[in-house]
């Protein structure tokens, strides 16, 4: 154990001894102390405030929509053993969206006694072998793990997919029925040469305005064809690190395609007539004709493997510390940023193309 971990042990220790001493005298000792933490860390910079997600729904009251349309929710991924999380996630799965075929599309080396207890949970497991060429960033393995599963979802007849993670927990107890919605209300024009449907991406805190196609892949929902034609883009031919020159820009980043989700929606883009040519006006135009982009608060996103990085506190606080006007890194394409940018309300201009241009780090 290194000194870290030992520190981090050591602190954690100090600060359960009084939060045993509150659950004596408090009834409500986790609000307390939680609210009382927050007051204590402000400063002149931040307000602090705290979450809970109930980690069973069993005891809560949901509202149900009666709906009959057909969706699946593909976990895609390595089965994540710690905590059994996939297994829960499963189980958690199929008693908030009974409608819906839980399908986990992992590899055909996972262990088999947990491949059947999740079968058992109720799931569709789909096993796939893993490419021989990785990709830029072990891309091929989103692109093959992501398509095994669904296809499975199309065989099973299903109208609407949200492709997800084995080591995530989407906690919105509506989100299928609202990523539907916004399909049907946010249609695109009219063409003939494809159908004409979006897909809805969630922003998370790395993505960005100004760095080309750089939408988060976590998450993709949408109809069956649309999310068959987003995974059917080629597979990676380059191996796992791509070399690039030491100060790139986010261009540079955008034009050698070296981040996974790059990689999958500038193919995308030019698949549905987007030039891909790496400018910040093709990629609006990507956005604003094909996406649907909503917030990380929509979906409300359980992630142990990042938990420091990415729970939702770091997404409106110190991420962000170092953020400039000349880098912008705080601006992403969240709701707010996509729903203005959809109605005209934020228009491009040919000045945001130096933003493309700072260094990328």
């Amino acid at each position: 154990m290194n000194v870290k971990n030992v520190i981090n042990k050591m602190l954690r220790k100090s600060i359960s001894i009084p939060y045993c001493l509150i659950k004596r005298v408090k009834r409500d000792s986790v609000d307390f102390l939680m609210t009382e933490v927050c007051h204590i860390a402000e400063n002149s910079q931040y307000q602090l405030a705290y979450r809970k997600i109930p980690k069973k729904y069993d005891d809560i009251p949901m509202l149900d929509y009666q709906t009959d349309t057909s969706y699946a929710i593909v976990m895609q991924g390595p089965i994540r053993t710690e905590e059994n999380f996939t297994l829960t996630t499963v189980n958690y799965y199929k008693r908030t969206f009974p409608q819906a075929h839980i399908i986990v599309s992992t590899w055909d080396d996972e262990p088999k006694d947990i491949i059947e207890q999740i079968k058992k949970a109720g799931a569709c497991v789909v096993l796939n072998s893993k490419p021989t060429c990785t990709g830029t960033l072990m891309v091929n393995y989103q692109l093959v793990n992501s398509m095994g599963g669904i296809k499975k979802a199309a065989e099973l007849g299903a109208e609407y997919i949200a492709k997800t993670r084995t080591d995530q927990k989407i906690s919105r107890l509506h989100f299928l029925d609202y990523c539907r919605a916004l399909i049907q209300t946010f249609q695109c024009q009219p063409n003939e040469s494809k159908e004409n449907t979006r897909i809805v991406t969630l922003s998370m805190t790395y993505g960005n305005l100004f760095y080309p196609y750089l939408i988060s892949d976590f998450f993709y929902f949408g109809k069956t064809f649309d999310m068959l034609r987003l995974f059917s883009i080629p597979l990676d031919t380059r191996e796992r690190y791509v070399k690039i020159k030491k100060n790139a820009t986010r261009r540079d980043f955008s034009r050698l395609m070296i981040a996974p989700e790059v990689y999958i929606m500038k193919n995308y883009f030019q698949l549905l007539g987007c030039a891909g040519d790496d400018t910040i006006k093709d990629y609006w135009t990507g956005v604003k004709n094909n996406l649907i982009c909503i917030s990380m608060k929509d979906l409300d996103i359980v992630w142990p493997k990042y938990e420091e990085r990415y729970r939702m506190h770091h997404y409106y606080g110190n991420y962000f510390e170092d953020d400039s006007r000349d880098k912008l890194k705080t601006e992403n394409f969240d709701f707010e940023n996509w729903i203005n940018l959809y109605s005209g309300i934020l228009q491009y201009r040919p000045e945001y193309e130096k933003y493309a241009d700072v260094i990328f780090k």
